[in-house]
């Protein structure tokens, strides 16, 4: 069995599909099945790929995204070579995203993305909602539902007892969809004598969207309560600032997953997201509070958060880490992967 991996863009800063890509090359290699991670660009550098001979190598060409031309000369390439072919669209396909730049994507869909997803032998979904988002798409293929696994942090819970201020985190990128400004808009309307801060990391997708963050931060007279503390890729790094939190936020519009909510939870933080991301377990584990996009539901449910107590919040934090041991361990999830790849090739 010989895996071709393959993205458009591949660097940290492109959050989520970064590391489950990463995370899964990690794993392949591990257990000794020959693989390959190919992409046209990382970090503004642009790469000219001799693309046959390397897909004549392998026997399945897993695909991670749509829409973009150098995905669909790989997807043609290898068609005619006649290789099985998975695609992940990464949640390109969910309502939210279809919307962004609707028509440029509504004539690439009519002109070759809908035919590509529906002569792939597999089209990946993470999650029931994307496989739902797919067929109402008239996605035809056989739709493989997966999600992504979440590693294990380590992390030993205990229970707080002082009366230092408390962080809640944000940690994903600074773009449109992901709720920041609605976020920062309820802030300013809490109790002032809340005894929490809000700490937000992630890198700039948008510049303009993040001037307009900090512009409502300062406009607010939230400096002494909202930080914006940059990006964090180094894993030490990023292990103490979670190990340091005492919840997490992503008030997104739209996730086909969420993978820095899984790695929240795995920390046994409680978390707070939107019905907009496939995570209403942690509703069904008591592990945080999931709710309808909204401002007037962000400012509900950090209102109901912050009024928890040490005790209620550790519980939560157990509830966590038990939702992500029950359903998102790392391997348990890259073996289903395995097993799609063994099934293809019989």
């Amino acid at each position: 069995m010989r895996i071709l991996v393959v993205t458009s863009s591949h660097f940290k800063e492109y959050g989520g599909p970064f590391t489950a890509i990463s995370q899964k090359i990690k794993y392949l290699n591990e257990k000794n099945i020959k693989n390959k991670l190919i992409y046209k660009s990382s970090n503004n550098y642009n790469y000219n790929l001799d693309l046959k001979p390397i897909i004549e190598d392998y026997d399945i060409v897993h695909i991670y995204g749509i829409w973009r031309p150098f995905l669909a000369k790989v997807f043609l390439i290898a068609k005619l070579l006649k290789k099985k072919i998975v695609i992940s669209p990464l949640g390109a396909m969910e309502p939210w995203a279809l919307n962004q730049k609707k028509l440029k994507k509504l004539i690439a869909w009519k002109l070759y993305q809908k035919k590509i997803l529906n002569s792939a032998d597999v089209v990946h979904a993470t999650c029931n909602e994307e496989a739902e988002n797919l067929i109402n798409n008239s996605i035809t293929s056989k739709i493989e539902i997966i999600a992504h696994g979440i590693e294990d942090s380590q992390k030993v819970l205990k229970k707080e007892t002082s009366n230092k201020i408390k962080k809640i985190i944000f940690f994903s990128r600074i773009h449109l969809k992901k709720g920041i400004l609605e976020l920062i808009d309820c802030w300013k309307d809490l109790d002032t004598q809340i005894t929490w801060q809000l700490d937000i990391y992630g890198p700039i997708s948008d510049k303009k969207y993040y001037e307009l963050m900090l512009k409502k931060i300062r406009v607010n007279n939230l400096e002494n309560n909202i930080f914006y503390k940059g990006s964090v890729f180094n894993k030490q790094d990023k292990d103490q600032i979670f190990k340091n939190a005492n919840a997490f936020i992503l008030p997104s519009k739209n996730e086909n997953f969420g993978i820095s909510i899984g790695e929240a939870l795995s920390y046994g933080l409680p978390v707070l997201t939107t019905t907009e991301t496939p995570w209403k377990l942690i509703n069904e584990y008591q592990a945080g509070y999931v709710f309808p996009f909204s401002r007037e539901n962000i400012m509900t449910y950090l209102n109901k958060l912050f009024l928890l107590n040490d005790e209620e919040l550790y519980q939560m934090g157990l509830n966590s880490q038990k939702l992500i041991n029950e359903n998102y361990k790392l391997n348990t999830i890259f073996e289903q992967y395995v097993e799609l790849y063994k099934r293809l090739l019989l």
